[in-house]
């Protein structure tokens, strides 16, 4: 009898003995992952801005490739509409066109000066849009990782600047992605510009998974606890 009843306690206590083995193992590995954050994180990929800016200027080279090239124009940069975004764009446009040899100025006042050579570049944000599409992560505890998408549609025409006719004119668009850590998000963001801190949706597994799979192990060991008393 003492002995059947030993052996009950011994198996239960083998029960309590593997779940609480298998929940230290699970606890563990989010510990991994921030060892592995704090490791990655020393290589921080390119900020918002910076990953922006290189998918407009990729998209300007582009678009530009067969743009006249004029050493003696003076060319004026003129926005068509109002967005929050046109700071970064003017600010690409004005080095690609720099980096040309033309002359370039960034109010029509500038004109002016110039008027029998200068020339109206105007371009237009038809749109332009930096998101997190997707989010994996590897296994369920394991380390998040993000899509960045930079997303953009450019409309660019030059017109002369005295008779108004349009002497060259063109549309490009393009996507560009690439992977971040979740955990890196709030430090490549500027809260400043709008544009360039956008949120980024919940991971749906972790949302409903990580929830079960605690409540499955504490319920777990309440019952095995309470079963072998």
């Amino acid at each position: 009898m003492i002995s059947q009843r030993a052996e009950s306690v011994f198996s239960g206590s083998h029960k309590i003995l593997i779940v609480l083995l298998a929940l230290l193992s699970v606890l563990r590995i989010p510990s991994i992952t921030r060892a592995e954050d704090h490791t990655l994180s020393q290589e921080l990929p390119p900020n918002n801005e910076v990953f922006l800016r290189g998918a407009l200027r990729s998209l300007i080279e582009e678009t530009f490739s067969d743009y006249p090239k004029n050493t003696s124009d003076f060319v004026i940069l003129k926005a068509e509409e109002d967005r929050p975004e046109n700071w970064l764009l003017e600010d690409e446009l004005l080095t690609y066109l720099l980096s040309l040899n033309l002359q370039v100025g960034l109010s029509t006042a500038d004109s002016n000066r110039y008027l029998p050579e200068s020339k109206l570049l105007f371009y237009r944000i038809i749109d332009l849009k930096l998101d997190y599409p997707q989010t994996q992560r590897k296994g369920i505890w394991g380390r998040r990782s993000v899509t960045r998408r930079a997303w953009m549609v450019l409309s660019f025409r030059e017109e002369d600047r005295i008779t108004g006719k349009v002497l060259w004119s063109r549309r490009g668009q393009s996507e560009k992605t690439d992977m971040v850590q979740r955990s890196l998000i709030p430090s490549l963001s500027n809260p400043s510009y709008p544009f360039l801190c956008p949120s980024v949706s919940r991971d749906p597994l972790s949302r409903y998974v990580e929830p079960v799979l605690l409540t499955t192990i504490v319920g777990g060991l309440v019952y095995l606890f309470f079963a072998n008393r």
